[in-house]
């Protein structure tokens, strides 16, 4: 056999490979599993929250962030689905949780409502600098072409939102219930926090419901006196409601595989209710009187202390839940506020720090 037809066989027989490679491997393209929704934690492990460079086992992610088009797109497949069924508009919040989520999330190599410091959607919200009520919608794309060589990156990523989109809408029961689809679809929401984070092969998208007619001029934890200051302004037609105290055990850094286990999450347990009479009482629960409780009209100024709450339960995460009720409406009401108080193994409330 002469060289050249020599050459011509290997050539011939590495094209026969590699189209066999092709079709062995084929074409990934997924669309993650879409969760429901609704050691202490240290100052040196929160102190990377609002960094979207993170680093993990194998190098910093290439992450892109969403431009100001493609959160309009998101928006309007949003707005879209709320119209459908006869719901107003949520405004784009400038808050930054949805999108340091979905950042954190590409970086980290996961798919969690909690994030690699064991913290949930609320946690990060109030770190971040949240004060309304948020409900969190997470989704992602994965698209590559691979052979023998690898998979190179070809996603498109506006068809991933409106897949992802489409996905929570109308195909969320399996899944999740229809979790995702009735936060889309909840009336009281009116902003929303749009997260976009992707590289050549993924989309991670997170959506941030915000329920947000308080405009605060007192709000969150006074750290030495350990009093909580809630003076504000309710928007019409809203009133007050009442205030409640959850608790959950402090938060722990988390693996990738511990994150890939999660599911839907939730808030902790009850375990006290805030008064502005002494002779009003919570049954089955811890009662705190308020230093100060006025809800006239639809002002709110509320004060209460919470060390001796935090010295029953000790170290962990109070969130402090503010109930509104819209006039007229004759239902249970909804949440209008979150806030948590991180305290610490000393029973000391902290910041953790570099936010």
């Amino acid at each position: 056999m002469s060289t050249t037809g020599a050459v011509a066989n290997v050539l011939t027989l590495i094209a026969i490979m590699l189209v066999l490679a092709f079709l062995f491997f084929g074409y990934i393209d997924r669309i993650g599993p879409i969760a429901g929704i609704v050691s202490n934690y240290t100052n040196a492990n929160a102190s990377q929250i609002g960094n979207e460079s993170v680093a993990n086992s194998t190098g910093t992610a290439n992450v892109t962030q969403a431009n100001a088009q493609l959160l309009a797109y998101a928006l309007n497949l949003i707005n879209k689905d709320r119209n459908a069924y006869g719901l107003g508009n949520v405004t784009l919040s400038t808050e930054p949780s949805a999108q340091q989520h979905s950042a954190s999330m590409l970086v980290g190599d996961y798919f969690s409502h909690w994030d690699v410091f064991g913290m949930k959607p609320y946690m990060r919200y109030t770190l971040l600098g949240g004060r309304g009520a948020v409900s969190e919608n997470i989704a992602y794309r994965y698209s590559a072409q691979c052979g023998i060589f690898g998979c190179s990156g070809d996603i498109n990523v506006t068809q991933a939102l409106q897949e992802m989109e489409y996905s929570m809408m109308y195909n969320d029961s399996q899944c999740c219930n229809n979790g995702h689809r009735d936060n889309i679809l909840d009336p009281y929401h009116n902003q929303v926090s749009i997260g976009i984070a992707y590289n050549a092969s993924s989309v991670y998208f997170t959506e941030d419901f915000i329920d947000n007619y308080i405009a605060w001029s007192k709000y969150g934890i006074n750290q030495s006196s350990d009093e909580m200051l809630l003076y504000g302004t309710i928007a019409q037609p809203y009133t007050f409601s009442s205030v409640q105290i959850i608790y959950d055990s402090p938060v722990r850094n988390m693996t990738r595989a511990q994150l890939d286990n999660t599911s839907s999450y939730g808030y902790g347990n009850i375990v006290a209710g805030v008064v502005g009479n002494p002779s009003y009482y919570y049954p089955g629960i811890d009662t705190i009187v308020a230093d100060q409780y006025s809800t006239s009209s639809n002002r709110l100024g509320i004060a209460f202390g919470m060390k001796s709450l935090m010295q029953k339960y000790g170290a962990g995460e109070y969130i402090v839940l503010v109930w509104l009720n819209r006039t007229g409406s004759g239902g249970s009401g909804f949440v209008g506020s979150t806030y948590t108080v991180f305290v610490n193994s000393s029973k000391s409330v902290y910041t953790p720090s570099g936010v």
